[in-house]
C-alpha cells in the first residue's frame, strides 16, 4: 500500500457558499434520498446510526499486581465534541435546510440525575438497549476469553456503524483483534482508533512540518504484512475535534440503510467539511486506509479545555479508588471521578509519554479559568462522586498561584447556587465532604524561590479536602537519576535521595498523605540500584512518609528519547503472544518492550523483593486507580 499526505486542512481556508459548491449540490441529493426512511413512530431515526466506543484493556490477566485505571478519561475526552453535536442534533431536530449534520451517529441522549446517582462500577447490559450516551462504551479492563464473548455479543446485537477504540500501546495489540472480531460479525462497520498509542506513532517532525510513522505504527504494521488490515481510520492528536469531523465526514457519505462505506470516499469528505468551518479546531492527523493510506493532516486552532465539555457531561462516574476511603461507602474506596487541568508535563522525563518532549502544545485550562475547573468538580459532586483525582502529570502544571486560586475557588463553590448545568440535575451536593488527590513533582514541592507559596498553597490544598498527593520519585539511586531530566529547571542541586525525603516530610507536615511511583530499568540501573532503591523505598514507608508505594519497569514507548538512546526503534506493540510472570506483575509490560537493562531475573527481584520489603503498602491491582 503506498502513503499520500495531503494538503493540511487549516482555519483561513475561503469558507464554501451554499450556491452551486459541490458540498450544497451533495446535501441536497442526500436530503431526499434520506426522506424515504422516515419512520412513523420516530421520524428521525433513519437518520442516526449506531456507534460503539471501547477502551481497549493493556492487560489479558490481573497478575495480582497491575494498577488498573479508573474511568478511562483518554477516551471520554475524545468523544466529547461528537457526543454534543450528536445530542444537540436529535434534541432540534432535521435541520430546515440541507445540512451537513442530517445524518449523524446516535450517541442517545445524556443520562438524567438519577441515572447518574445509581450507575457506578462496570456497565451491565446491552449497548443496543441503552438509550443514553454513558451506554455507548464496553470497558472490559481485562482482555480474555470472557472479555472476548462479551464483546463479540455487543458487536452482533448493536451492528455498530462505526467502532471507536481508545488504546495506549501496550493495548495496540488487543485493539488489533478487537477490530478484527468487529469485522468478522458486524462486517459493514467502520473502525476508528485512537488514543495514546496513536498520538505517539503519527507524529509530525518539528523541524521539517513531515508526516512521521513510526514502525509500531497502525499504518506500518499493517503495510508490511504483520497485521491483516481490520482497521479503517486512525485518528492523532486533538482526539475531540478531530473524532467530530471524521464522524461528521462518515455522515455525510453514508447510504440509508448504512450498509458498506468507502473510506476513499470519507477521506474525501473531510476537506469539504472543514472548508465550510468558520473556526476550525484541532491540530493532528486522519489516517483513512483506502486503496492506499491516505495521511489528512488539520491544523486548525488548538481548543482549550474550558471550550470543551466536561467528559462527565455524558457519562456516569464508575470508578473507586482504595486510597479514598472517607466516604465508606464501599470497601473497594469512595466513588471516584478524574479530571485534568492539563494533558501535557512541563519538565522532560527521557521515559515518559506524556513531557512536553511528546507535546509541544498541551490541551490545559488556563491559570485564569480556576472558577470553571471548580464549578466541574462541582457537578462531579453533584453527580454521585465521593471523590476527585486530578490526573495531570502535575497539577496545575505546578504553578502555585494557580493551585491556591482554584482551591480558594473551590472552597467558594459550595456556596453557588445550582445552575442546572443538564436538564434534570439535582441541587448542589455539600463539596464539604469532598476528598480528592493530584500528581506533584519532588521538585514542585521545594520551589526554594516560591517556599512561602507553597507552604500555603499545601494548607489551602488540605483545607479544600485535597487527602493525598502521588509524587513519582522513579529511583533512589544517584546514578539512575542523573539520567532521567526530572528537575528540568535543576532548581535544587542536591543529592535526590535528601531532597526526596524533604519533599515528602513537606508535604506530610500539612496534613496530607502521599503515594509514589517507582521506575526500575532506567540507564544505570542494576542490581545494585535496585537494592538501594527497594531499601530507601522501604525507609520511608517505615517513617509513615509513604502509604502507597507503586513499582513498575520501564517499558519503552515509540518516540521518547530513552527508547532512541536505547536503540529501541522497532517496538512490538502487535504480536498477540500470551504474557506470563513476572511481567504480568507490572503495568504494561512484555517480554518484547521492557528495559534492555533488565534480564527476567531482575524482574523476579523486584517483584519479590519489593513485595517483602515494603509489605501492604505496596500497590496492588485492588487499590490502583489512575485514569487512562
Amino acid at each position: 500500500m503506498d502513503v499520500s499526505v495531503r494538503d493540511t486542512l487549516k482555519p483561513d481556508r475561503t469558507p464554501l457558499t451554499t450556491g452551486d459548491d459541490r458540498l450544497h449540490g451533495l446535501l441536497v441529493d442526500r436530503r431526499a434520498l434520506f426522506a424515504a426512511e422516515a419512520a412513523a413512530g420516530d421520524p428521525d431515526a433513519g437518520h442516526r446510526f449506531p456507534v460503539m466506543a471501547a477502551l481497549v484493556p493493556v492487560a489479558t490477566n490481573r497478575g495480582g499486581e497491575v494498577a488498573y485505571p479508573g474511568d478511562p478519561m483518554c477516551l471520554y475526552s475524545a468523544l466529547v465534541s461528537t457526543i454534543l453535536r450528536s445530542v444537540e442534533r436529535r434534541t432540534s431536530g432535521l435541520p430546515a435546510v440541507p445540512h451537513v449534520d442530517d445524518v449523524y451517529p446516535d450517541w442517545g441522549l445524556y443520562p438524567d440525575a438519577r441515572y447518574r446517582l445509581a450507575e457506578s462500577g462496570p456497565r451491565p447490559g446491552l449497548i443496543a438497549d441503552n438509550p443514553t450516551t454513558d451506554g455507548k462504551v464496553f470497558d472490559p479492563r481485562i482482555w480474555d476469553e470472557a472479555a472476548r464473548r462479551l464483546f463479540v455479543e455487543q458487536v452482533r446485537a448493536l451492528r455498530p456503524k462505526v467502532l471507536l477504540l481508545s488504546a495506549v500501546s501496550a493495548a495496540h495489540r488487543y485493539a488489533l483483534e478487537m477490530a478484527e472480531l468487529a469485522k468478522e460479525h458486524a462486517p459493514d462497520c467502520l473502525v476508528v482508533l485512537g488514543g495514546r498509542h496513536a498520538d505517539e506513532t503519527v507524529r509530525v517532525d518539528r523541524g521539517s512540518g513531515l508526516v512521521q510513522l513510526s514502525w509500531s505504527s497502525t499504518v506500518e504494521v499493517v503495510r508490511d504484512g504483520r497485521s491483516a488490515r481490520h482497521v479503517d481510520f486512525v485518528v492523532a492528536g486533538d482526539g475531540a475535534p478531530l473524532l467530530d469531523l471524521l464522524m461528521r465526514a462518515v455522515g455525510l457519505v453514508s447510504e440509508p440503510g448504512f450498509g458498506p462505506t468507502d473510506v476513499d470516499r470519507v477521506m474525501d469528505a473531510l476537506p469539504l467539511i472543514a472548508a465550510q468551518e468558520a473556526d476550525l479546531t484541532g491540530v493532528g492527523r486522519v489516517v483513512g486506509f483506502g486503496r492506499d493510506v491516505i495521511i489528512q493532516p488539520v491544523e486548525g486552532r488548538a481548543p482549550s479545555r474550558a471550550e470543551l465539555p466536561s467528559p462527565y457531561d455524558a457519562f456516569s462516574v464508575r470508578a473507586r479508588f482504595g486510597v479514598f476511603d472517607r466516604a465508606g461507602s464501599s470497601i473497594h474506596g469512595s466513588r471516584t471521578g478524574h479530571m485534568m487541568t492539563l494533558d501535557s508535563c512541563p519538565f522532560k522525563c527521557t521515559f515518559c509519554s506524556e513531557s512536553s518532549a511528546m507535546k509541544s502544545l498541551p490541551t490545559r485550562f488556563a491559570i485564569t479559568e480556576t472558577q470553571e475547573v471548580a464549578a466541574r468538580v462541582q457537578r462531579l459532586v453533584d453527580w454521585g462522586a465521593e471523590a476527585v483525582f486530578f490526573d495531570d502529570p502535575v497539577f496545575w502544571g505546578g504553578n502555585w498561584t494557580a493551585i491556591t486560586a482554584f482551591c480558594r475557588d473551590l472552597l467558594a463553590q459550595a456556596d453557588q447556587p445550582c445552575t442546572g448545568h443538564l436538564p434534570g440535575d439535582p441541587e448542589h451536593r455539600s463539596l464539604r465532604d469532598l476528598e480528592w488527590g493530584a500528581q506533584l513533582t519532588v521538585d514542585v514541592v521545594l520551589n526554594r524561590a516560591r517556599w512561602a507559596d507553597v507552604g500555603e498553597g499545601l494548607d489551602l490544598m488540605r483545607e479544600a479536602g485535597c487527602s493525598y498527593v502521588y509524587i513519582g520519585i522513579e529511583s533512589m539511586a544517584e546514578p539512575v537519576m542523573k539520567h532521567v531530566k526530572k528537575n528540568l529547571l535543576r532548581r535544587n542541586p542536591e543529592p535526590w535521595v535528601g531532597k526526596v525525603r524533604e519533599a515528602l516530610e513537606k508535604i506530610r507536615s500539612h496534613g496530607i498523605r502521599v503515594g509514589s511511583s517507582v521506575l526500575f530499568g532506567l540507564d544505570g540501573e542494576d542490581r545494585t540500584t535496585m537494592e538501594e532503591t527497594i531499601e530507601q523505598i522501604g525507609r520511608l514507608i517505615d517513617d509513615d512518609l509513604l502509604i502507597m508505594a507503586s513499582p513498575n519497569i520501564l517499558t519503552y514507548h515509540p518516540g521518547t528519547s530513552v527508547s532512541a538512546e536505547h536503540g529501541q526503534d522497532k517496538l512490538d506493540y502487535h504480536s498477540r503472544k500470551e504474557n506470563r510472570p513476572p511481567y504480568t506483575y507490572f503495568e504494561e509490560a512484555y517480554p518484547e518492550v521492557v528495559s534492555k537493562l533488565l534480564a527476567e531475573d531482575d524482574i523476579w527481584y523486584i517483584h519479590e523483593t519489593a513485595a517483602k520489603r515494603w509489605g501492604t503498602v505496596r500497590n496492588s491491582a485492588a487499590e490502583g486507580a489512575g485514569a487512562d
